[in-house]
């Protein structure tokens, strides 16, 4: 196994990782395009329990898979946009931030909501077996390859800890608007 990793570390830099970002969310979003509108339609008042201070969303198949596909093609846009960038430049820093984004995304709704309710919820196997496996291997290249340090790791996560329930929110008004739309 370790020669195997070693091998992977000398065939992907860092910088071919960074298109690895967009790649790993696309097959995430597909297993929750697949089975999220069902599920959430399904699961309606624990999902909207679940919803921080009460707010009302409202959820239609519509508006979830138009909000996964924001959630899909925005990230190749920021990578096409910033994977040039240099050592500890802010376009690769946006790219560490949403890599950081999509690391809790894994704890918070997947994981947590597993566990919570003993009960799949769209997004878990990839969030799980993609995911988390590609954002310790990713965040350790960069750091090793000096494109984050230590000093910048945990701002980088309290930033994007910040930054997801804005995400989300924005990620589900675009679903919306584009759902009415067609």
């Amino acid at each position: 196994m370790r020669n195997f990793l070693q091998h992977v570390d000398r065939s992907l830099p860092f910088k071919r990782q960074l298109w690895m970002i967009p790649i790993i969310l696309a097959i995430h979003n597909a297993e929750e395009a697949l089975t999220m509108p069902r599920w959430v339609m399904a699961n309606l008042a624990a999902v909207r329990g679940a919803i921080p201070f009460g707010i009302d969303i409202q959820f239609s198949p519509a508006q979830l898979r138009a909000s996964l596909l924001v959630a899909t093609v925005v990230p190749f846009i920021v990578t096409l946009l910033c994977a040039r960038g240099e050592k500890k430049s802010k376009r690769v820093y946006l790219l560490l931030l949403l890599q950081a984004i999509v690391l809790l995304n894994v704890f918070i709704p997947h994981l947590s909501w597993t566990i919570r309710n003993l009960q799949y919820n769209p997004g878990l196997l990839t969030a799980l077996f993609l995911n988390l496996p590609f954002s310790f291997f990713f965040f350790r290249t960069g750091y090793r390859e000096g494109y984050i340090d230590a000093r910048g790791l945990p701002w980088l996560f309290l930033l994007a800890a910040v930054l997801y329930p804005v995400v989300a929110w924005l990620l589900h008004s675009c679903g919306e608007i584009i759902a009415g739309v067609l």
